[in-house]
């Protein structure tokens, strides 16, 4: 946490303009509405890939799965 006041002094108020700068050309410019597009295509994905039959979903099944046989192996 940064103290009030010494906002400056940590590189705050720097970060917080290029934030600003990004925010607006999402939301101003035709370049945002590309960054949207791929947000949400992006977005789509990672719903895929945590439902049932995903590859997230998957891969933390496998890993449950392997975890349960390690402990069943080695009782």
């Amino acid at each position: 946490m940064v103290p009030f006041g010494e906002e400056e002094k940590f590189g705050v108020l720097v970060k917080k303009e290029k934030i600003r700068e990004v925010v607006d050309k999402v939301m101003n410019e035709e370049q945002g509405e590309e960054i949207k597009k791929g947000a949400r295509r992006l977005a789509e994905k990672g719903k895929k890939a945590v439902e049932e039959g995903g590859s997230s979903f998957n891969n933390i099944t496998w890993l449950i799965d392997d975890i349960i046989q390690q402990t069943r192996d080695h009782s």
